[in-house]
């Protein structure tokens, strides 16, 4: 595929790839997690007025890709205690996860509603807002979530990204060099540190960060990355 690498592809190309809720698709994963679903079924059969029951079962089900049937348990459980916390929250990321990102802010603003401490709920709350294009709104939300936990794994990144979107790269450069101090194998902080310095016209540190991301291996479109590495150098010449 041929793919123009510019800082707006790059962008998406990480939120792609950084997103908590990563779902395996292998064969034995599959088959645990229809187990459990047998199994939190029939405690659901056994037992259809515990919060809990319901909430396990949405769980597998999410778990396994089924959205619907995810949302259905989560949404029973929280009809019976609608200060279930854990449902609340993830019945915001299966929302998030069939593209409805109204319905997932709004539970994720429950949520917060019922844990202010809990900076899963913040870094999801950030994903969705800049999904929808509130750069602003996913500032402060990943801000909130690195107040919960400074060593939040790709909140900076994410803070970084923002940033950018708002036009305002020393902020951006700042984050990414955040991420890197909490977490110095995040590839993607060099490899938006590369684009944004080569933005910039400064080839020097454009080309030290993307010949760092590309030591790393199974570095995603890393013939594209090694390209922008050659042009930078050509250019040089």
């Amino acid at each position: 595929m041929n793919m123009k690498f510019d800082g707006e592809i790059v962008d998406w190309f990480i939120l792609f790839f950084i997103v908590v809720f990563l779902f395996g698709g292998t064969y034995q994963r599959n088959s645990l997690w229809n187990s459990e679903a047998g199994l939190w079924k029939d405690c659901v059969k056994k037992s259809p007025k515990k919060e809990r029951t319901h909430h396990n079962l949405g769980f597998a089900y999410q778990e396994l890709g089924r959205w619907d049937d995810a949302q259905q348990e989560y949404e029973e459980a929280l009809s019976l205690n609608p200060c279930y916390f854990l449902s609340m929250y993830n019945l915001g990321l299966v929302y998030y996860e069939k593209g409805l990102l109204d319905e997932a802010i709004d539970h994720y603003k429950k949520g917060i509603q019922l844990d202010s401490n809990f900076p899963d709920l913040f870094y999801n709350l950030g994903l969705a807002y800049h999904q929808k294009g509130l750069y602003g709104d996913a500032v402060e939300a990943y801000k909130k979530c690195l107040e919960a936990k400074p060593d939040y794994e790709n909140a900076y990144l994410n803070l970084g990204l923002a940033y950018k979107r708002l036009k305002k790269q020393e902020k951006a450069i700042q984050s990414y060099q955040e991420e890197l101090k909490c977490h110095p194998d995040n590839v993607y902080a060099y490899l938006e540190l590369g684009v944004i310095y080569k933005e910039r016209g400064d080839d020097h540190k454009a080309l030290a960060n993307l010949k760092k991301a590309l030591t790393y291996p199974g570095l995603p479109h890393a013939d594209e990355v090694a390209k922008m590495v050659s042009s930078i150098e050509a250019g040089r010449r």
